[in-house]
């Protein structure tokens, strides 16, 4: 994504705030708000933090100036000036930096002439945000953030890094905690909402399905009164989550799927083994559009409707967009294939590392189904438990097991606690080659067993840290992405 200069200039956010300039002797133009300095990036206006003003699990991070200016931030914001004694760079002084923050997102949100567009659901949110992003950004300037990063404070940051020139905001929501939809729909104040799924996920948090269908319509608390609501109308909860939305208030719903009266219609979907990539037939608001995707999720041709017809509802050229698709690279939450190539052999590694709920391993076992190793290889699954499913978690995770033996698993080693009820339900339990509450206890077996032409899979939620795995894969040798 496009890095480019943020609405406000460095005078003006003083104005906004209400802060004060130290070391500042010109108008710095930023490319970026962030207040996560993991990832900072050069050209960024930091926000620091204390725990009495952004919530007790938060850093106190003002001490950090050092470190934010040589990641290449151009200013930082605190509110204690003897942090910035004996710097030279520039610093805002205010008074309450989360405050701060959300000025400026506000003033920003107010003052901008891009539409937003705000996404959740259980799966396909960062998907699809990376999808409309690359869809729109070859026909007019949009602006979203590169990560999966969806709570209160990235949404803020996003808002308040929207250009001057840009006409779009794509800003993705996490709905995890009850009441949580409203409030960041509150924050966004959407022309468009998107709700891609909703499955189990979270389910401990929202205490049961009916409640959690019901947070994920709160995504259109603060939706424009001419805004509109997309709906996957292929999904199981579609009727209960159109009567929720209607609880609340009445929006204009237009819907994507597979159905016949769906305004965005998958037709047909292929498959290419040899080219991996989907060949699409669709019809967006009745507009017959054909194309190709490089996306190897079971789920993609349908989850690739949901932007095109937002981009069609934004007055864009549906035909263009479409045609740009063969050209789209997979986040790294859809899962990505890599060829890697070490002295002593070649391996092909499927990375669904980042994410992991019952209804995304279903389609990534589907996927790994369709993938051949090369010649002479095997296939190896790591599974990481599922988490945050409540008393759903035993049986879905018995329930993967005739799903991975279908996919044609030949050695299969499981991660964490949860993870162990799928071993009893095993139909070959000679496949399971080995288990541990944490990766560090499988590394050094799995890293033994690769052998030249295996296709590794690795998938798990994310708080089991499997992507630090995954990362020591990469490093064993030359990668070469395949999709």
């Amino acid at each position: 994504m496009d890095r480019k200069p943020i609405c406000l200039r460095a005078w003006d956010i003083a104005r906004v705030t209400g802060g004060k300039w130290l070391n500042l002797d010109r108008n710095i133009a930023f490319y970026g708000v962030r207040v996560n300095i993991n990832r900072l990036e050069e050209g960024d206006l930091c926000f620091t933090t204390r725990p009495d003003q952004w919530g007790s699990k938060v850093p106190f991070t003002e001490d950090k100036l050092e470190t934010i200016f040589a990641k290449g931030a151009l200013a930082a914001v605190v509110t204690d000036e003897s942090h910035a004694k004996g710097l030279n760079h520039p610093v805002l002084l205010v008074s309450d930096a989360y405050e701060a923050l959300k000025k400026m997102a506000f003033y920003v949100r107010d003052k901008s002439q891009a539409r937003r567009v705000l996404v959740t659901g259980t799966e396909g949110k960062t998907g699809f945000k990376h999808m409309l992003y690359h869809l729109l950004s070859e026909q007019t300037d949009v602006h979203a953030t590169r990560d999966s990063a969806n709570l209160n404070v990235p949404i803020l940051s996003s808002l308040a890094s929207i250009g001057c020139h840009d006409k779009v905001e794509i800003v993705e929501a996490s709905v995890a905690n009850r009441g949580v939809g409203k409030t960041r729909s509150r924050l966004v104040q959407p022309d468009i909402c998107v709700i891609t799924e909703v499955g189990y996920e979270h389910l401990s948090t929202h205490g049961s399905l009916e409640n959690l269908i019901v947070d994920k319509a709160g995504i259109i608390d603060g939706l424009h009164e001419k805004g509109l609501c997309i709906l996957n109308a292929d999904s199981p909860a579609y009727d209960r989550l159109r009567e929720a939305i209607y609880v609340q208030k009445y929006v204009n719903i237009i819907t994507f799927g597979s159905t016949p009266h769906a305004h965005a219609r998958l037709l047909n979907a292929v498959f290419d083994e040899k080219a991996l990539l989907w060949h699409v037939a669709s019809e967006i608001d009745g507009e017959p559009v054909n194309y190709t995707l490089p996306v190897l999720g079971e789920h993609a041709p349908l989850s690739s409707l949901a932007p095109l017809l937002v981009v069609k509802r934004l007055g864009y050229d549906v035909q263009k967009a479409a045609k740009a698709f063969q050209y789209f690279r997979s986040y790294e939450t859809m899962g990505r294939l890599t060829r890697i190539e070490s002295p002593d052999k070649t391996f092909l590694f499927y990375d669904h590392s980042h994410r992991a709920s019952i209804l995304s391993y279903a389609s990534a076992l589907k996927d790994l189904s369709r993938l051949s190793p090369l010649e002479g290889g095997k296939k190896i699954a790591v599974i990481g438990n599922m988490l945050n499913i409540g008393a759903l978690s035993p049986q879905a995770h018995e329930d993967l097991a005739p799903m991975i033996e279908a996919a044609g698993v030949e050695r299969l080693y499981t991660v964490g606690f949860f993870a162990k009820p799928l071993h009893e339900a095993l139909k070959d339990p000679s496949i399971l080659a080995g288990h541990g509450e944490c990766f560090e206890e499988i590394e050094a077996a799995l890293l033994n067993d690769i052998g030249d032409g295996d296709l590794l899979f690795i998938k798990g939620h994310h708080r089991i840290w499997l992507k630090r795995l995954a990362a020591k894969i990469y490093s064993l040798g030359a990668c070469h992405e395949v999709r």
